[in-house]
């Protein structure tokens, strides 16, 4: 009985005491609510929109994951989601709500319409920050829009980035399609590096015959090389009617810049097939344990609540505006702790049709997010000029999925995707720091950027088996294809293959029904003459009554200069065929006859030139023929004998 007792008291009081410790709990609770200061933010975005449901998932990930982290913080941002569908006057209507029913301290957009403009101009007017998930441009600067915060690549980034790449493929120039507003029409006046030889604005509200007017009008141009800015949903619609036209096939090349190549996981998987051999950039997200986590818990976090994102993949977007959360809500705490007196100050302003309310905490709180630095999911956030820029860019190739073949950055370049090799070369244009491009028509080869569109080359044939080496013609009787080979033929080839543009050519035989030659090599020039064929490729001797008909290229088989000569037998007596003998005899006579000159005038006085007649006889022989070797004084006394044999030689030479 007294256990019983005792028992029943002791849960008495135990009860009473857990009672205490959760309404203490409950008081500490509330009265830690209510010193929390709320910084009021405004997000804005297109709700049905693939984007817009990632950002909207991203950023409600990033104010929990944040203050899990942080939960002794003083400020806590509270986000007031509108959806404008779209349209930038709802854009602007939204924001004007926001601001008439809530003291804002700052406002995401997470859309790229001309209503970001505006709401700007609308940020400078109430001196809170605007931050804009999507770059719109060089025409929204810092010094114009101070309140303005950007993400993403300006303008002029984009066109060098792009330059890069038709410099790399040696590209002389290219056409630029781009879509008629303010997102995309500054990209025209930035464009360095490369001629636009053409360019094409379109609008959003472009029906499909219109693009596909403005498509043909580009094939006449018989350009190959075509560089695609718009947004995605004008894009879609431009590659499925240029896949239909045939202008996604062999010998084509497409650009796209980021504005398209974000959003290429969102689009529909027609769009995307029609799509296989662009080349694109995206901005580079170094790969990270966090990035991976987070991209983790985002899929599984959202399949439950949305299933239409199983089909999803994380966007550079929805990374970008969770660091940017992170920043807005660190730089909310810095004003908080350094000026807590201006998060209480607010300022109605009467904007005509309605008053909206603003903090005066403003140019603080746009002072705070522009010195954020710190390590992010996206890498190193750090602003620039109002403007986060990645540091890298991606160069993708569509193919089956978006593949990285390399990385461009303002300062080196073209690099390739081994890391090591940024740091050796600096301003690379060179297409081989590119992994192997996949380019329409599922071919390697890279397109020529210009083409004989919709003209195939008639090359006339000789059918002759005399030279087979040169030019043979072979039909090939399983497939009834005609193979022609040879020399001429593999000149013909590599003088094409050489060219800027790409050719298209037949090979026709001249030959009658019984497959042997249609005539001679004249008839066959004659062809060419009469536009029968487009030219003639064979072993054709260049004789002059044929320039009347046709042009000849540079002879290519030089047999060059050689001189016909007798054959001539071994002879130890060759070196007297030169002269004749007559010629022999003349030169013999005049030797002797100088040796009697000279002994007559030196017989008297010189003692060499006296003796028996054998030996006077021998001085006159050995005389003329040594004064080949030797001087003439060495046996003449008289300086008129020396200048005699002079005489007499020079004329004999001569």
């Amino acid at each position: 009985m007294d256990f019983t007792r005792k028992a029943k008291w002791t849960f008495v009081l135990v009860t009473i005491l857990f009672s205490l410790v959760q309404l203490s709990s409950a008081n500490h609770t509330s009265i830690n609510d209510t010193s929390i200061e709320m910084i009021h933010v405004g997000l804005i975005l297109d709700a049905q929109s693939w984007v817009g449901k990632i950002v909207d998932s991203c950023i409600s990930m990033a104010i929990s994951d944040f203050y899990s982290q942080n939960c002794h913080y003083q400020t806590k941002l509270v986000v007031h989601t509108r959806d404008s569908g779209g349209d930038p006057l709802l854009l602007l209507s939204q924001a004007l709500v926001l601001l008439e029913n809530f003291k804002l301290d700052a406002i995401i957009v997470a859309e790229n319409s001309a209503g970001v403009k505006i709401l700007a101009e609308l940020g400078s007017r109430v001196k809170i920050p605007i931050i804009s998930l999507f770059a719109a441009g060089l025409s929204l600067s810092s010094f114009e829009y101070p309140h303005l915060i950007q993400i993403g690549e300006d303008e002029s980034s984009r066109a060098k980035a792009v330059a890069a790449i038709v410099e790399a493929f040696s590209w002389r120039s290219a056409i630029l399609i781009y879509e008629d507003n303010d997102s995309a029409r500054p990209i025209l006046s930035s464009v360095t590096g490369f001629r636009l030889d053409q360019h094409v604005a379109l609008l959003t509200s472009s029906t499909d015959k219109e693009i596909v007017e403005q498509l043909m009008k580009l094939m006449s141009l018989q350009m190959t090389v075509y560089v695609v800015h718009m947004l995605p949903i004008l894009a879609s619609r431009l590659f499925l009617n240029a896949k239909q036209l045939g202008m996604l096939s062999q010998g084509y090349a497409w650009i796209t810049t980021d504005m398209i190549t974000n959003f290429m996981n969102s689009m529909d998987p027609s769009v995307f097939e029609s799509m296989q051999g662009v080349v694109g950039f995206k901005p580079h997200i170094p790969a990270s344990k966090e990035l991976r986590r987070f991209a983790i818990r985002w899929r599984s976090k959202n399949l439950n609540e949305n299933k239409n994102l199983e089909e999803m993949e994380m966007n550079v977007y929805g990374i970008w505006s969770y660091d940017m959360v992170w920043a807005v809500a660190t730089a909310a705490e810095r004003v908080m702790t350094r000026h807590p007196h201006i998060l209480h100050q607010e300022t109605r302003l009467n904007m005509n049709f309605t008053t909206i309310r603003s903090s005066e905490s403003g140019l603080v709180f746009m002072d705070e997010i522009l010195q954020s630095r710190f390590k992010g999911i996206s890498g190193g956030f750090q602003l620039t000029n109002g403007r986060l820029i990645p540091k890298e860019i991606e160069i993708v190739n569509v193919f089956k999925g978006d593949r990285i073949i390399g990385y461009w950055n303002p300062e080196n370049g073209i690099a390739s995707i081994m890391k090591e090799e940024n740091h050796t070369e600096t301003n690379s244009t060179s297409s081989s720091k590119l992994e192997g491009v996949i380019w329409p028509g599922g071919t390697m080869n890279i397109p020529k950027g210009w083409s004989l569109r919709g003209k195939r080359l008639r090359i006339g044939v000789p059918v002759t088996n005399q030279f087979r080496e040169l030019i043979s013609v072979v039909h090939d009787p399983q497939t009834n294809d005609i193979i022609v080979t040879g020399f001429c033929v593999d000149v013909f080839k590599e003088a094409v293959q050489s060219l800027d543009y790409e050719v298209h050519y037949d090979f026709i035989p001249f030959e009658d029904a019984n497959g042997r030659m249609a005539g001679s090599y004249d008839d066959l020039i004659l062809q060419v003459y009469h536009k029968n064929y487009d030219a003639v490729v064979g072993d054709i001797t260049i004789i002059s009554r044929r320039f009347a008909y046709v042009d000849f290229t540079l002879p290519f088989t030089d047999l060059g200069i050689g001189v016909v000569v007798p054959k001539i037998d071994n002879d130890i007596w060759v070196f007297l065929k030169p002269l004749c003998g007559d010629l022999w005899i003349t030169v013999g006579a005049f030797f002797i006859f100088t040796g009697v000159v000279i002994w007559f005038i030196e017989r008297p006085i010189n003692e060499e030139f006296q003796g028996s007649p054998s030996e006077q006889i021998g001085m006159i022989f050995w005389y003329s023929f040594s004064t080949l070797v030797f001087s003439h004084s060495k046996y003449s006394m008289f300086n008129l004998n020396n200048l005699s044999v002079s005489f007499i030689q020079n004329h004999i030479v001569n």
